[in-house]
């Protein structure tokens, strides 16, 4: 049984259906990850704000974001402070204010990070 499962997973990999449809999901993901974080944004980020950037793959598409409206002037005099390597990465790509929590330890508090 198992032999069997593994040569059909095999076969279907190999299949351009399967391929079409891996992608198609992926791409199902990927859209709905950036319309979340889009969303979560666009309604809770305001300017002046000291923000926990943290991790994870929707991550990538808050922060794209964030630097959008920044970049727009929509936002403006946000702080990022990151919770991991990765998030301190994105906040230096979107050209947003990078800080930490020796700085800004009250983002610590407030527990909610995007």
């Amino acid at each position: 049984m198992i032999t069997c499962s593994r040569t059909l997973i095999h076969i279907l990999r190999r299949s351009s259906s399967f391929r079409l449809c891996s992608r198609t999901m992926e791409d199902a993901v990927t859209k709905a990850k950036r319309a979340a974080a889009y969303r979560a944004v666009d309604e809770n980020v305001k300017s002046g704000q000291k923000l926990g950037i943290g991790s994870g793959s929707t991550i990538v598409y808050a922060v794209e974001r964030i630097g959008q409206l920044v970049k727009e002037n929509k936002l403006g005099d946000l702080i990022c402070v990151p919770t991991s390597f990765q998030a301190r990465q994105l906040i230096r790509e979107a050209n947003l204010i990078l800080s930490d929590l020796n700085q800004h330890p009250e983002v610590e508090r407030e527990k909610e990070a995007i």
